[in-house]
């Protein structure tokens, strides 16, 4: 049985990443406006500093946007999402139009309509988004996984090749959502919580010594250090998942289906 100190937590932890997901769903949608003017002004190096900026916020909601695949597929398709013969959009078409030999904004002034109209769509749907500290944990987990998969492989950004981008957003976000579920965490499973924050904290120093996200391009990167980064991710994810099941008496619904 909960105590009323520990049901406090929970609601307090469930309001934290309801209000995370505000600020960032809500920079997601400045950066994008802000990439537009860059394009439509003509500066390559303005709207490349705008794409990535808004590749950092998508980054930061990416477990839950990702459920919903048309919205998805708007705002972060990959070119090996679909077929040679095919179209993609979102972010990574404008990545395309930038750091392609000789990109310049004519292209993305095209391929960021799209990416301009769905952004609010995106920060309204995720408005709707109330998770319990369970679930909170468990797209911590989500995003950690994706770090595994996806970015220190550098299998997200194909033209700048500039992954530490969404390596250092998208660890940020699992951090951010072990730090909404931590007073919680240490009510119910203090050794387990105590155990996750160390591994945070190991891990947040490990993607620091890589360097300034947007500023390392991913040949840089050594094995050893993809190596090693995935090993402390993998680390971080495991505690984190077995903490996020110490939580489930205080809800497992997870995030819905937009």
């Amino acid at each position: 049985m909960a105590t009323p100190t520990e049901n406090a937590a929970a609601s307090a932890a469930t309001t934290t990443f309801r209000g995370d997901l505000d600020r960032d769903a809500s920079a997601f949608v400045t950066d994008v406006d802000l990439l537009q003017t860059a394009v439509d002004r003509g500066s390559v190096t303005q709207a490349r500093s705008y794409e990535l900026a808004g590749q950092a916020d998508y980054d930061q909601f990416r477990a839950l946007e990702s459920g919903n695949g048309t919205t998805a597929a708007t705002l972060d398709e990959l070119a090996t999402d679909v077929g040679a013969d095919q179209s993609f959009g979102g972010l990574h078409a404008v990545e395309r139009d930038l750091w392609s030999p000789g990109g310049t904004t004519v292209e993305a002034a095209s391929d960021i309509s799209g990416l301009v109209a769905q952004a609010p769509v995106a920060e309204y749907l995720l408005a709707k988004e109330v998770l319990s500290p369970e679930a909170i944990g468990t797209t911590g987990v989500d995003e950690l996984g994706w770090v595994v998969d996806m970015s220190i492989p550098g299998r997200e950004e194909l033209y700048s090749h500039l992954d530490d981008v969404d390596t250092t957003a998208t660890v940020a976000a699992a951090d951010e959502a072990f730090v909404a579920i931590k007073p919680l965490g240490h009510l119910v499973a203090p050794a387990v919580t105590a155990g996750v924050g160390a591994s945070f904290a190991r891990l947040l120093t490990a993607v620091h010594r890589i360097g300034p996200p947007g500023q390392v391009v991913d040949g840089d990167v050594s094995a050893a250090t993809r190596l090693a980064l995935s090993q402390q991710v993998d680390a971080t994810a495991a505690g984190l998942a077995q903490l996020a099941a110490r939580l489930t008496p205080f809800g497992t619904s997870g995030p819905p289906s937009s």
